[in-house]
């Protein structure tokens, strides 16, 4: 006779095998079958990451004042609400200055490539016959940008659309958000009643083990990483303003703030746009740019980063590269920026499993 628990497996393995051949056959479909539902289930991963983020500032308003819980979590998001649009006023004019600077100066700049070539190509005979493939590449880049700029343009609505509809998933996420945070322990209760009563005892108790981890990996890292490129970010601006005196100071530091965020690849990528746009008035500051950069970069992993953030994931890089890659291909910037928590996740889990499988073959 076939008993439920062989039922329950039976139904698991044929789901599983199912999952596995959709992939197989059409994998692109499947692919973009997993990004439609995490686009459906936007808001409410949005709401966990807000309540995820606010429920230490929650918690210290609770242990300092003593208030309703309702109005711990409205004064929690009125500073952060504050803290946003203070970093917005700053940080957006400097990144407009920046772009309408860059827009201005690009003429100049072509007319200063055009001087040196002609100073330098007719004394160098290699040099000028490469010439007119260089000039067929930059007017085909030149083209190309063009048809970016066109394609924005008559797109604009549906790019409006976009903004519009992400910034409905960041409300909706608000409003959800408050109501976990309000109901946190009435919604952990009864998610622990549903385990419990849909399965085994045993496999109960793995599954709260399991969100146990998750949780605590998830809020480390995300905290960890967040302050740790708080603290580059005011580094680079320090040395950028006081030290090797560049333009552009308050935008660049922007850009290394937000990608250091990026596991892996974020600081080389936060490099190149201070490197490149001071390289263009004054090499000299591009080279002591770069070497500061590094510096910083070498401080940032072994001092930094280890005593901010300490051991969170305990990935290999090449687990993290791979993590990288394959959650920027599925979907997008946020699947970058959370794809080493979940791969840390993922680590964890076959861990354990492995300690299991071994510790009970040793038993036998």
């Amino acid at each position: 006779m076939i008993s439920k628990e062989n039922i329950k497996y039976y139904i698991f393995v044929v789901f599983v095998s199912i999952l596995l051949y959709k992939m197989i056959d059409n994998p692109l479909k499947f692919i973009g079958g997993i990004g439609g539902l995490a686009k459906f289930f936007s808001p409410f991963l949005i709401g966990i990451l807000f309540a995820l983020l606010l429920n230490p500032l929650v918690m210290i308003f609770e242990r300092k004042f003593k208030k309703h819980r309702l109005i711990n979590i409205l004064i929690s998001y009125i500073i952060v609400f504050v803290l946003v649009t203070v970093g917005f006023k700053l940080i957006v004019p400097a990144i407009v200055d920046t772009l309408n600077r860059l827009i201005k100066e690009v003429p100049e700049y072509i007319n200063l490539l055009n001087r040196f070539a002609s100073r330098y190509v007719s004394q160098a005979e290699f040099l000028e016959a490469i010439m007119p493939h260089i000039q067929h590449n930059l007017n085909s880049i030149l083209k190309q940008v063009l048809d970016v700029l066109t394609t924005f343009s008559t797109n604009v609505v549906v790019y409006a659309l976009s903004i519009t509809s992400l910034l409905f998933n960041i409300l909706m996420g608000v409003i959800l958000s408050i109501y976990m945070l309000f109901d946190k322990e009435k919604i952990a209760l009864g998610f622990k009643k549903l385990l419990f009563a849909a399965l085994p005892k045993h496999l109960a108790d793995e599954t709260v083990e399991f969100f146990r981890i998750s949780h605590d990996i998830f809020y480390n890292y995300i905290i960890g990483k967040i302050i740790d490129s708080l603290i580059i970010g005011v580094i680079a601006f320090i040395g950028f303003e006081f030290i090797i005196r560049i333009d552009n100071v308050l935008f660049l530091s922007f850009i290394v703030f937000l990608t250091n965020i990026i596991p892996y690849f974020g600081p080389f990528i936060g490099a190149v746009p201070p490197i490149i746009m001071t390289l263009i008035y004054d090499p000299v500051k591009a080279f002591w740019v770069a070497i500061f950069i590094l510096i910083l970069q070498q401080v940032d992993g072994n001092f930094i980063g280890p005593k901010v953030m300490g051991d969170q994931v305990g990935l290999s890089p090449l687990w993290i590269i791979s993590a990288v890659m394959i959650g920027g291909s599925l979907f997008g910037i946020i699947g970058v920026f959370l794809s080493v928590p979940i791969a840390a996740v993922i680590k964890s889990c076959l861990d354990k499993y492995v300690e299991k499988r071994l510790h009970v073959e040793d038993s036998n």
